[in-house]
């Protein structure tokens, strides 16, 4: 069972057994290199255990909808994703000064499109979702930024 690094960029120093490092350059350690805007990815349907996006979905041109349906396609029944991204509207500087960010979202974005029991509301998506975790701290190295931890219902 492997843990999936998305967009883990060149500060792999170590790498961790079943850890899979994945980014768009062909960075040092890293294992696999795909632009994650390119669908679908080159990991098969339920293969991964746990998916970690810190500071990758507000670069994604194509949006949030298909990069949580393609987590969701390759996690194991139960499998969990981790993201970290800028909460829109809290801080300018951490939203708009990297020229590469194409868009912020808020937590209500996690809870209104994901969830089971919202999912059929709008029919963006089939893939349903169970938050495990969502916060946007106020203080600490993640301060204004969402964290989410969600599991694949499947």
């Amino acid at each position: 069972m492997s843990t999936l690094i998305l967009g883990c960029g060149s500060h792999v120093n170590t790498k961790e057994k079943d850890h899979i490092y994945c980014d768009l350059r062909p960075y040092q350690n890293v294992d696999v290199v795909h632009d994650l805007d390119v669908y679908p990815w080159p990991f098969e349907d339920n293969s991964i255990l746990n998916i970690s996006a810190v500071h990758l979905v507000e670069h994604l041109k194509n949006g949030l909808l298909p990069f949580m349906d393609e987590c969701w396609r390759i996690l194991m029944p139960g499998g969990a994703l981790y993201i970290e991204t800028p909460c829109a509207g809290m801080d300018p500087d951490l939203e708009f000064a990297d020229p590469t960010h194409v868009r912020c979202y808020r937590p209500h974005t996690f809870t209104n499109y994901f969830l089971r029991s919202e999912i059929g509301k709008l029919n963006y998506t089939t893939r349903a979702w169970n938050i495990l975790h969502l916060s946007v701290p106020e203080s600490g190295p993640n301060k204004n930024c969402i964290i989410v931890h969600c599991n694949a219902i499947k």
